[in-house]
């Protein structure tokens, strides 16, 4: 058992490293060399990791162009290509095609990958290999430029709909802010400033308006008290109760001054001043309508005393008259502040709200402006990135070792098959008889007995050499030197026929 196992065993391995088919690996060692330009100053939009684009480099140099320019190039696997798919025959080929990063290469930056072909012709390996090598440094490069080109362009068209959106709220935060001029919060302060200003105008109103009022009651009383004091001069009897309204008026200036409208003194003197001006006017229609004169007219105090208290009424009646339109203006003056302090007041009351509208607006327009700059920055980033690689600074693939020319097969390893072989076979061979011999619990001979049994042996019956022993004896011995002669043979046949093969191998 353990002789046959180990020829067996040897032999198929010896079939096997003669029979298999040479093929020969050619390796090309491409340094990855990183932009000229330093990243600080122009940031490249591609990576430059070499674990990071190893799938994108496969797929690069696995894909179907590439494999077809090279196999139509170099003739290679033209019989497969008559029997077989396409398909099939591209699979035949990855298998061949082996990518792997270097490590331990160079000492700065740099990252190295190897591209390695294995074929039955070593020159077509190396040219194979060098081949596939240039077809990818020249489609990476125009891949490089057409991904910095397309990412350009992306950003280019995200730029034009992000400013169309921030064109729009512009002008929606331009149309708030007109719609509601004099609401808005940052006019607030100035709301607040014009609020005083009109409330102070209005003090200053009502003080000069109290003012007039005083001069026009005194005026009033003057021409009054001359008109009774000269005589000759026809007195208007509205004037009898000049001095009372006087008074009055007087007293209802000092007390709107203090209190407000509500309060009953207030009240009760301006029914008081009511009640005394619509006498006076009644008394006046009466004497008019009495004398033939219009009552609407300022009837002039018919004079027939001095001539130095005639010059003295008709002054203060224009006095008078002067001081009656000044409080009309004043009036209307008030009435106008009261309008511009309501609409002030309005202004300011919707200011929170509007402040709160304007923040919504702000938020969205300022979040759009943010988004329109950083896209705007990494535009001209990607732009000079474009440019960068156009120029071919950024990162560079060069040749760092040449495709060789294999003078040794890698396929198959004859050493390591014949070394994994003979392992193999003194394993099979020692261990199955050792395992054979552990499982066979017959007892042979007196020795086996004793190992097992620790008893005295009176005796044994001795191996009858019978006609059926001696058949088998005789049938083993023939498989043994049948075995033997088969295996005599195939050998020989098998140097016979691969003579030349097994010489050359041995030369190596």
């Amino acid at each position: 058992m353990i002789v046959f196992s180990v020829l067996c065993i040897l032999f198929a391995a010896s079939v096997y490293c003669v029979v298999t088919p040479e093929l020969y690996k050619s390796s090309i060692t491409i340094l990855i060399i990183p932009q000229s330009v330093p990243q600080d100053y122009v940031r490249s939009t591609i990576s430059v990791k070499v674990e990071q684009q190893l799938a994108t480099i496969k797929q690069q140099v696995l894909s179907r162009t590439t494999l077809a320019k090279v196999m139509d190039e170099f003739r290679i696997f033209e019989k497969e290509r008559k029997n077989l798919d396409p398909e099939e025959v591209f699979a035949i080929m990855r298998k061949r095609i082996e990518i792997d990063v270097v490590r331990g290469q160079t000492r700065d930056s740099s990252e190295v990958f190897s591209l390695s072909f294995l074929h039955e012709d070593p020159k077509t390996a190396m040219h194979a290999t060098a081949r596939m090598a240039s077809l990818f440094i020249n489609e990476n490069l125009k891949t490089r430029e057409q991904q910095a080109v397309g990412t350009s362009e992306f950003l280019e068209s995200q730029l034009k709909d992000t400013k169309q959106k921030l064109e729009v709220m512009e002008k929606r935060v331009k149309d708030y802010k007109m719609r509601y001029m004099g609401e808005l919060p940052q006019q607030l302060d100035a709301n607040l400033r014009m609020l005083t200003g009109l409330q102070d105008r209005l003090r200053t109103n009502e003080s000069s308006t109290r003012t007039v009022e005083e001069r026009k009651v005194f005026l009033e009383a003057q021409i009054s008290l001359i008109g009774k004091s000269v005589p000759g001069i026809s007195q208007d009897p509205a004037q009898s109760p000049e001095i009372e309204l006087a008074a009055k008026k007087a007293k209802l200036a000092d007390l709107s001054a203090r209190y407000t409208e509500m309060v009953p003194e207030v009240i009760r003197t301006k029914q008081e001043v009511a009640e005394l001006e619509k006498r006076i006017a009644e008394a006046r229609r009466s004497d008019s309508t009495l004398a033939g004169e219009d009552p609407n007219a300022d009837s002039p105090i018919p004079v027939s005393g001095t001539p130095l208290a005639m010059e003295e009424i008709r002054r203060m009646r224009a006095q008078l008259k002067a001081a009656r339109a000044e409080i009309a203006s004043l009036k209307k003056e008030k009435a106008e502040i009261r309008k511009t302090i309501a609409a002030v007041e309005q202004k300011i009351e919707q200011s929170p709200r509007r402040e709160q509208e304007m923040i919504s607006l702000i938020r969205d327009y300022e979040n759009q402006k943010n988004s329109y700059d950083d896209l705007l920055k990494k535009k001209l980033e990607a732009d000079v990135s474009q440019n960068l690689e156009k120029r071919q600074k950024g990162t560079q693939f060069q040749i760092l070792d040449p495709a060789n020319l294999p003078e040794v097969p890698f396929q198959p390893d004859r050493k390591k098959v014949m070394g994994v072989s003979l392992l193999l076979a003194l394993v099979l061979g020692f261990g199955g008889t050792i395992v054979w011999e552990a499982m066979d619990l017959r007892l042979r001979d007196v020795r086996d007995f004793r190992l097992i049994y620790k008893v005295p042996i009176l005796g044994y019956i001795p191996l009858f050499q019978d006609q059926q022993y001696q058949r088998e004896r005789a049938m083993r011995q023939a498989a043994v030197f049948g075995g033997l002669i088969t295996f005599t043979m195939a050998f020989s046949i098998f140097l016979l026929v691969y003579r030349d093969k097994i010489r050359t191998i041995l030369n190596f």
